[in-house]
C-alpha cells in the first residue's frame, strides 16, 4: 500500500447513526453501529411510548428505522 492510499484511509470518516424521536425533539448519543442505534430507538419507544426512528450523520432519517411502541421483538 502507498503511503497515499494510506493516507486516503486515515481521513475517511465513519458514519454515524443516532435515535431520534420526533416527540421530544431530541437525538440520542451517537453510534457507528446502525444495529445500536436502532436499539436505543427501540428502548426509547418502549420507554416512553414514543415513534422514534434512526437518522444518519446529516440529521436524515433512514429509511426503515421507524419503531413503534409495543412492536414485536421476535421479528427481529
Amino acid at each position: 500500500m502507498t503511503t497515499q492510499e494510506q493516507e486516503a484511509g486515515e481521513r475517511r470518516w465513519a458514519p454515524t447513526y443516532r435515535a431520534h424521536c420526533p416527540r421530544c425533539r431530541q437525538s440520542g448519543r451517537a453510534f457507528s453501529s446502525y444495529g445500536n442505534a436502532e436499539d436505543a430507538a427501540r428502548g426509547h419507544a418502549g420507554k416512553h411510548n414514543h415513534t422514534t426512528h434512526v437518522v444518519d450523520q446529516y440529521g436524515i432519517r433512514v429509511v426503515g428505522s421507524t419503531q413503534r411502541p409495543g412492536d414485536d421483538l421476535a421479528s427481529h
